[in-house]
């Protein structure tokens, strides 16, 4: 259904006190100062069909006429809209809507005046009086009050929640077909149970998901009570070791006792020192061991640190490298700039010279004008000079209307110019901060080349100087001379030595002996120890367990969420569509301690800029119309859209609609339709 208006008259409704206007087929221009009464217009529309203002208020107070701020009392206050219908199928209907406020005054018994009562609202259909239900249910078979509101008014859509927004966009596709879809993702999804929707299926996943994470977190409390009762670790295999050869070491004391009180000390003399001079042996033997891994460390050390200078000094000339090609991109942008400010002033002289030429515009008027057309003879002086003063006030319209064009157009050119200036600034500032990087990062090659070089150069000791260098072996290697010496003296020892040995062999005994019972005392811990370790490891397995659990959750929620995340970009782009200048981003990316995923969402966007967040007011209002066509479509009805604030856009786009244009001026309420 198409819905024109023709006419609408206002009878002391808000500033007007009789006021009639007539709408054309396309575009009407109500240009007028502040408060001329061009809200006013939108006001009557809304009130003459819902009975309330543009803000959706229906205090029957705000539409009465007022005079020095007092409501004028004792008058009928109506709007009269002459609007035409017609169908898909060319079938028109004309009605005249009127809705009349009534104000009911009564004299009391007594009173010298009368007071007022109440408000009566009448309501006529070509001017036939309704009931207000007949009235409501025949404007409901014209067009519903939401919709009306929606597709005649461009801030209207993008002014709700957008809540209400994402209800309606979902509403213009059928998604139904996308369901074919499911079988080309992982067959995670066939387990969905038979009626359970996919964001049930993910909220039964988040809930198992939650439940194993909350497990998780008890699994560290658990081990740290097990790990307190543990007794402390030690190396039971090496303690068994060091056991086993405390007791063999005893009873050789024990027997070397025997063998010098059956007099055979000298032999257990020597068997000693043969004894030490084979620990001398291996500690040697050690000592060079360790000597070779300490050299094949420091080599791969050596290796290293060359390897790290090279990829620093590499690293740092790919950066001088990208430092100079962002330099090299500076002079090629500010030539756009400049360019775009030799455009500014071409746009700027042409607006000069247009100003000039409209300041002296002159009154077209000659004597033809004084002429009859029809007898030639000279028309009277009132009738010449009426039509002169309407050419002098055509020539001052014209005069004002060229004006207020070229001072908007001045006020673009003054901004585009301020923008490429600031912009030029900038990357003045961003040129001198990369030739500052430069000459840092030059230093630093210089830098990192001299560490290099510095390291390649440096020197590693050898085998035979580490040994040389190591204060250990050499005194070992005067231990095992003095050894030889002792063996050689054995075979002169007296009765005084060996008595001295029988009590360092004795006392040795009693040492071994307390040693060995420590030992033992250490070996009956560890049942202890590995039972405690058994349920540490069964803590273990279930954590392990768990987090298998886990993962394989974590795998079909995955496979749900790139589900979900298609969906959405098909939703999208299957919405967006319908629509010409706005695009709408229907979800939105949550970071959840990590965990990313989309939620629903809407937003209006204009060149890729939110409409809520710096949209400039020429693009909001073509992205409201653009809606207005869409919605349009949706409902299959059009109506007259109030365009306030038109002065705003040089370039408004066609709708399917009616369109009324509130611009501001500087003179009184003029109408004019296109």
């Amino acid at each position: 259904m198409k819905i024109k208006i023709k006419k609408i008259t206002l009878t002391n409704f808000k500033c007007f006190r009789n006021f009639e206007l007539n709408i054309g087929n396309d575009i009407t221009v109500i240009s007028g100062r502040n408060g001329s009464g061009k809200t006013t217009i939108a006001d009557a529309v809304l009130f003459c069909f819902f009975g309330k203002n543009s803000a959706g208020q229906s205090d029957l107070e705000l539409f009465k006429t007022r005079e020095n701020g007092k409501v004028i009392p004792n008058l009928d206050h109506s709007v009269e809209i002459v609007l035409e219908t017609s169908t898909s199928d060319d079938i028109t209907t004309d009605f005249v809507l009127k809705r009349s406020i009534k104000e009911v005054w009564v004299k009391k018994r007594g009173a010298e005046q009368s007071v007022f009562k109440n408000n009566n609202v009448e309501y006529y259909v070509n001017g036939e009086v309704l009931t207000k239900a007949d009235f409501d249910k025949q404007i409901k078979t014209i067009v519903d009050e939401e919709v009306f509101r929606a597709i005649t008014n461009p801030t209207y859509f993008p002014s709700l929640k957008w809540q209400l927004q994402r209800e309606f966009l979902t509403r213009l596709v059928d998604m139904s077909d996308f369901c074919a879809t499911r079988a080309e993702l992982d067959g995670a999804l066939a387990s969905i149970p038979a009626g359970q929707s996919i964001e049930e299926y993910m909220k039964h996943i988040k809930y198992q998901i939650s439940e194993i994470k909350k497990k998780l977190e008890r699994i560290p409390v658990r081990l740290e009570e097990q790990n307190k009762a543990l007794p402390d670790c030690l190396d039971w295999d090496e303690i068994k070791k060091k056991s086993d050869q405390v007791t063999n070491e005893l009873s050789e004391v024990e027997n070397k006792i025997i063998a010098i009180r059956s007099g055979n000390g000298g032999d257990v003399k020597r068997a000693e020192i043969r004894e030490k001079l084979k620990e001398h042996s291996n500690k040697l033997s050690a000592i060079e061991s360790r000597t070779r891994e300490l050299l094949a460390k420091k080599e791969i050390e050596h290796h290293s640190a060359i390897s790290k200078a090279t990829a620093k000094f590499n690293s740092l000339v790919i950066t001088q490298r990208d430092i100079e090609q962002v330099l090299k991109s500076h002079e090629p942008m500010m030539k756009r700039c400049k360019e775009t400010l030799d455009e500014c002033e071409k746009d700027a002289c042409y607006i000069r010279e247009a100003w000039a030429a409209n300041i002296k515009r002159q009154l077209d008027f000659n004597e033809n004008d004084c002429v009859c057309p029809t007898c030639g003879q000279y028309l009277p002086p009132e009738q010449i000079q009426e039509k002169k003063n309407t050419a002098i006030s055509n020539l001052n319209k014209l005069k004002a209307d060229t004006k207020a064009s070229l001072t908007n157009k001045a006020n673009i050119v003054k901004q585009l110019r301020e923008d490429t200036e600031r912009h030029m600034a900038e990357l003045d500032q961003k040129k001198a901060e990369m030739e500052q990087r430069l000459a840092s990062t030059k230093e630093a090659i210089n830098e990192a080349f001299s560490e290099k070089a510095k390291v390649e150069k440096t020197k590693l000791p050898t085998y035979d100087e580490l040994l040389a260098q190591d204060t250990e072996y050499q005194k070992l290697l005067q231990v095992g001379k003095s050894l030889n010496e002792a063996m050689d003296a054995t075979y002169t020892d007296d009765d005084c030595q060996l008595k001295q040995q029988l009590e360092e062999l004795t006392s040795r005994k009693d040492s071994l002996t307390e040693e060995n019972k420590s030992l033992s005392a250490q070996l009956a811990i560890r049942p202890h120890y590995e039972k405690g370790l058994a349920l540490i490891q069964e803590i273990r397995n279930e954590e392990k367990n768990l987090i298998s659990q886990l993962c394989e959750l974590e795998k079909k929620e995955d496979v749900v969420f790139g589900y979900i995340e298609r969906y959405n970009t098909v939703l999208e782009e299957r919405i967006n569509q319908h629509f010409d200048l706005v695009k709408w981003r229907l979800f939105r990316t949550i970071n959840n301690g990590g965990d990313s995923f989309d939620e629903p969402y809407c937003e209006c966007l204009v060149n890729g800029n939110p409409y809520d967040k710096g949209l400039n007011s020429a693009d909001c209002l073509n992205a409201g119309l653009d809606i207005i066509n869409t919605l349009s479509r949706h409902y299959g009805v059009c109506a007259p859209i109030v365009i306030d604030n038109a002065e705003s856009c040089l370039n408004i786009i066609n709708t399917s609609g009616q369109q009324i244009r509130l611009y501001v001026s500087p003179n009184d309420l003029v109408v004019k339709n296109g």
